[in-house]
């Protein structure tokens, strides 16, 4: 709730630092000082991912798609806010900010350099800079008055909304456009902008409040998506064979394999003798685990391309051949005690989840009580709105002191609402989160072990079980976990929020000399509250933000377990493909096949311990030699490394969408 109390405050600094000026009357040089200043009220007010691996990973998307720019006069910069709403935003100056949940929503790489991209094409076009324009005058009208009156303050917000996307809705198109022409430029497929927002419809439709934030900001996606079929770069008309083979390949050399497959897929539907989309079929097929299938693709490419291409598909045949010749037998497990191992695992996931779903049931109610708190604290915010705050000043001082503490409660409640409601529940026909996640996993391993025969490729996964069950098991640990440090984080919460409400009915009984301050005093009393409220704020976002990493830490458990399963450890041919895949996103190959069979790890663990290494800039050998010597898992390891688990679950899930994304499939399911 202090979140919205924290935008008014910095909306109130903005309005008095930026005047109203016309767009051409506006040089760049004001236009970047204007950004600057928006960028340190929203820094101030919101916390800003630190993590290196998933800086890098941002930056470099947009530095590729700024590249393309034609304003080269605006020194462009993005953040990436803690947030869990699906939401991004451009400011003045090229300044482009990311909430983390958008960035935990995308799919791909592409679909996340359409959303840059898109942003970048407000920048582009000037919108933000007509916008700001525009909406200072809306801020003064019912901003300033809002203090006064929380009715007025609600009214404002309502109607300041309704105009802004008046404004914006025009603006949101032209900025799909140049959005599209500069990931295309930048190598990104511009199919994924139309798969973003088709992903955004069917949460919109689901009435999902992920996205809500997102729908204020931005027009209806499902209409955006109409727009966007209408340009060059995605009307089939207009798209060429030989454009749409580029592309498919360009997926495939970024390791997108069931993306790049489908797409060829569709080109050989219209075309079955395109030997080109034969030849990227075929090494797709490799990667998906249908060598059979392989060795006939690109034999049909080989025998009816050009030199070239059969020179090429021939060359991978033979690999092929060579590398199926050296596979290394693994060894048959024994099934009657992997059958009695998952029956201990079915009792302790019965265990741990009726332990959750206690847990999560209490802290929901925690939650829902603490928020009707946090609402009535609103009507004690301290009247800023006519007091022209002097630098320096003991009242400067409160007034930043208060941002600080609207942004840890703000952290501490989103955090902590994640943890609970994340974990989900096993309610019939309700069932949602982690919970639904990890039955899932182990009903899709249940299947295989009753299956009769087992299948060829499934009895190659079978080794791998055993190391599957203790992560469901760490996960169902780490979720338990979650939920309680969430609870002791609301329990602190409650405790401040009285706190906060004291020190703020004094602070509005505290008179304003003639120079607009407070006494010496006053402040003497005054401090000692605040610095108490603050603590405990401090104390409960941190205690929050431990059971947000617990929470994912929990969900790369079970990533780590879905990529095990994929069977990509199977054969040499079908690891080399993760190799390849972890290459093109880390810089960094795993370790060896024969390191991984004789170690013990599972193809899952290899890319969690790679992530890590790339994270705190070590190798995959040393996290696999530490996993092997303490016998911890790589996602504990990652843990005792300080990262942060929402970015090894970011990563975590990418390379497994290399594998698995299906719009088309996602779609029809929904």
């Amino acid at each position: 709730m202090l979140r919205r109390i924290a935008a008014f405050l910095t909306m109130l600094l903005l309005a008095g630092a930026i005047c109203p000026a016309p767009v051409s009357a506006t040089s760049t040089q004001t236009e970047v000082e204007m950004g600057r200043q928006e960028d340190e009220q929203i820094v101030d007010t919101s916390v800003i991912e630190t993590d290196p691996l998933l800086n890098a990973y941002v930056q470099k998307i947009a530095g590729n798609i700024w590249k393309q720019v034609d304003r080269k006069d605006v020194p462009y910069n993005i953040k990436v806010i803690k947030d869990s709403e699906v939401n991004s935003f451009a400011t003045l100056g090229g300044y482009v900010y990311i909430d983390e949940g958008l960035i935990d929503f995308v799919q791909s790489d592409d679909e996340f350099a359409g959303v840059i991209g898109h942003e970048t094409g407000h920048i582009e076009r000037r919108h933000v800079l007509t916008s700001q324009s525009k909406l200072t005058a809306l801020n003064l009208l019912f901003g300033i008055a809002s203090m006064f009156n929380p009715i007025i303050y609600e009214f404002g917000n309502l109607m300041e909304a309704g105009v802004f996307m008046k404004i914006e809705r025009a603006d949101e198109l032209q900025a799909d456009r140049t959005g599209l022409q500069l990931m295309s430029r930048a190598g990104y497929d511009p199919d994924n902008m139309k798969t973003m927002l088709e992903h955004l419809t069917i949460l919109g439709n689901e009435h999902s409040n992920m996205v809500d934030k997102y729908l204020e900001d931005h027009p209806d996606p499902g209409a955006r998506v109409n727009h966007l079929e209408g340009y060059p770069e995605l009307d089939p008309k207009l798209v060429t064979q030989d454009q749409l083979v580029v592309q498919a390949a360009s997926d495939r050399e970024r390791a997108r394999y069931s993306f790049s497959s489908l797409k060829f897929q569709s080109i050989l539907k219209a075309n079955p003798t395109n030997a080109e989309a034969l030849l990227g079929l075929g090494q797709d097929q490799i990667a998906l685990g249908f060598p059979s299938k392989s060795q006939q693709t690109l034999a049909e490419a080989a025998q009816i391309g050009s030199p070239e291409t059969k020179a090429l598909a021939e060359q991978k045949m033979a690999d092929l051949r060579e590398v199926q010749a050296k596979r290394v037998t693994l060894t048959q497990p024994n099934l009657g005690g992997l059958r009695m191992a998952f029956a201990d695992v079915q009792t302790s996931q019965a265990a741990a989840n009726s332990a959750i779903a206690a847990r999560h049931d209490q802290g929901r109610d925690q939650l829902k009580q603490l928020q009707t708190r946090a609402e009535a604290l609103q009507y004690e915010v301290p009247n800023f709105a006519n007091v022209n705050i002097q630098h320096g000043s003991k009242l400067e001082s409160i007034f930043k002191n208060v941002m600080t503490m609207g942004r840890s409660l703000n952290s501490a409640m989103q955090d902590a609402g994640t943890a609970i409601n994340g974990v989900g529940s096993l309610e019939r026909n309700k069932e949602s989160g982690l919970l639904k996640e990890s039955n899932s996993i182990l009903d899709e391993m249940q299947q295989t072990l009753n299956s009769t025969p087992i299948p060829t490729d499934q009895i190659a996964i079978l080794p791998s079980y055993p190391s599957i069950f203790n992560e469901l098991r760490r996960a169902d640990s780490d979720m338990i976990r979650s939920v309680d440090a969430a609870r002791v984080s609301i329990t602190t919460l409650d405790q401040s929020l009285g706190d906060l409400d004291a020190f703020f009915r004094e602070l509005n009984r505290a008179p304003m000399s003639y120079r607009g301050d407070i006494s010496q005093s006053e402040y003497n009393t005054l401090e000692p509250m605040m610095q108490k409220s603050m603590t405990e704020l401090d104390t409960a976002a941190t205690q929050a933000s431990q059971a947000a990493q617990l929470y994912n830490m929990a969900r790369t458990r079970q990533l780590s377990a879905r990529i095990t399963l994929l069977g990509v450890g199977t054969s040499p041919e079908r690891y080399a493909t993760l190799q390849y895949a972890l290459q093109q996103r880390f810089a960094m190959n795993g370790v060896p096949y024969e390191v991984m069979l004789h170690d013990g790890i599972t193809p899952g663990d290899v890319v969690v311990a790679t992530i890590v290494a790339a994270d705190i800039k070590s190798l995959p050998d040393d996290i696999v030699d530490q996993m092997t010597s303490e016998k911890k898992s790589p996602v504990d390891l990652a843990d005792e490394h300080g990262m942060h688990a929402w970015a090894l679950e970011i990563f975590t899930g990418l390379v497994y969408l290399d594998y698995t994304d299906d719009p088309t499939k996602e779609m029809a399911t929904t």
